[in-house]
């Protein structure tokens, strides 16, 4: 049975720290609202996304994009691959499912609360042994709005749930694991982090006003506005109004008015402008693309590019599916890796299966012109074989670990003979992508079998 510490840790400080932190009880004192401003409550953050669709969407949207991934379990060294075999069984099926959750309700509790909250999105493991190099036995989801951190090494994080008890519980390092966007620079916010609601909060309000806006003209109530009678005089247009008043109540609220006995004609002077002379779709329109920045997406991602004037293109919307596979996605992608790794031991890995093919259609042509362009280098002596092998690992083209002098086990299983290699300038320079406007390889293959056999 793991002891339960209660007592509030101080903060950690590394050996020989010039930098000066702040009391533990000015910034951090566990009272029953955590300490922290109104405008930065957990609940509060997450009842404006809630109540803003886009922002809601947005969520969702990169939510599921991190799902769908397949996703492995590898050795970080990769001649331990046998030997780890059972552990990376085990920690597979774990995480498909805990035996209270499965890898999916994970990702959605954990993701959500670090878009949502500035405390992120955490988890509780429970390790055999309470010790931090057992087996992980369970997982448990925690609600970060009873979250804060204490900035102490040992101890990172604290939890208060008033409605349960007005003491603190504090969690080991090794029992928590913690993932959150945009650390807080301010010296009083330091452990804290800015979701990307607090981000485009102007945006987000601006979004709801609009929605109101655009309900209330399409609500049974008259707008604001004044009437001008006319020539009718005072006793009876007051004696007007109050009848109308009584019309506009009951069950069947909206009743029609009926003026009479006038003179001239009757006047109604609006107060507000109308939406097709304001562009309010337009405007909505820009605050919602500004929403989807401050998640790293486009408009196109969630599902609303087509609104916007002009139309798209099959080359736009590739670009920008690429803009966010780098920004809100890759991001999102990037930090839950390492959510993981933290909960696997440390001679094992999390990775995604996240295939790109016209990144890796870029990649192949790359290093086949690479190839190309060394073998004619090599053959008139500008270069050595060992000098071309530097290059390549030096521009990225290897994924893999390889050694900068290929091992004298492996140099005897090298082909002795050395063929010319077949240039294909196709594959070089001729096609397009997509995201540049052209075809990609089908076109310039399909273009090639069409002269072949117009020729023959």
């Amino acid at each position: 049975m793991p002891r339960v510490k209660t007592t509030a840790p101080a903060p950690s400080r590394e050996k020989g720290q010039r930098s000066i932190d702040l009391p533990y009880y000015i910034p951090r004192i566990p009272l029953l609202s955590l300490n922290r401003p109104a405008w930065q409550t957990a609940n509060m953050w997450r009842e404006i996304v809630l109540r803003q669709p886009i922002a809601l969407i947005c969520k969702e949207t990169l939510i599921a994009n991190v799902v769908n991934l397949d996703w492995k379990i590898e050795p970080r060294d990769s001649e331990q691959r046998d030997e780890l075999k059972n552990k990376i069984k085990y920690y597979e099926r774990f995480l498909q499912y805990t035996g209270d959750y499965d890898y999916v309700e994970m990702n959605e509790w954990i993701i959500g609360d670090m878009l949502d909250t500035p405390f992120g999105g955490a988890a509780e493991f429970g390790r055999e042994d309470d010790s931090p190099d057992g087996n992980l036995l369970w997982i448990e989801l925690l609600d970060s709005a009873t979250l804060f951190p204490t900035l102490n090494s040992d101890y990172p994080v604290g939890q208060t749930v008033p409605e349960a008890s007005v003491n603190s519980v504090y969690f080991p390092w090794y029992a928590i694991d913690r993932v959150y966007f945009s650390p807080r620079p301010e010296l009083k916010r330091k452990g804290w982090s800015m979701p990307p609601p607090e981000k485009i909060y102007l945006a987000l309000e601006m979004l709801n006003k609009g929605d109101v806006y655009y309900a209330n003209l399409l609500l049974d109530s008259p707008s604001a506005g004044i009437l001008d009678l006319g020539d009718m005089a005072a006793d009876s247009a007051k004696e007007w109004v109050s009848s109308w008043r009584s019309l506009l109540s009951g069950i069947d609220a909206f009743k029609i008015p009926v003026l009479y006995e006038h003179n001239n004609p009757i006047n109604w002077i609006p107060f507000t402008r109308n939406p097709t002379e304001l562009l309010f779709d337009t405007a909505m329109t820009r605050y919602a693309a500004i929403n989807c920045a401050g998640y790293g997406m486009t408009l196109s991602d969630i599902g609303m590019g087509g609104s916007a004037s002009g139309g798209e293109t099959l080359a736009g919307t590739i670009r920008q599916e690429r803009q966010t596979r780098r920004t809100g996605f890759g991001r999102v992608k990037k930090k839950m890796k390492y959510f993981w790794d933290r909960a696997l031991p440390p001679e094992l890995e999390f990775n995604f299966i996240d295939l790109d093919d016209e990144l890796s259609t870029s990649l192949g042509r790359a290093r086949l012109a690479s190839s190309t362009a060394f073998q004619q280098l090599i053959s008139i002596g500008a270069f050595t074989p060992k000098e071309a092998r530097l290059q390549f690992i030096a521009d990225g083209l290897i994924n893999i670990s390889i050694p900068e002098d290929i091992p004298e086990e492996e140099r005897a299983q090298l082909p002795t003979q050395q063929q010319q290699p077949n240039e294909r300038p196709s594959m070089l320079g001729r096609p397009v992508t997509p995201s540049e406007g052209g075809y990609g390889e089908i076109k310039s293959d399909f273009s090639d079998i069409i002269e072949t056999n117009i020729g023959d």
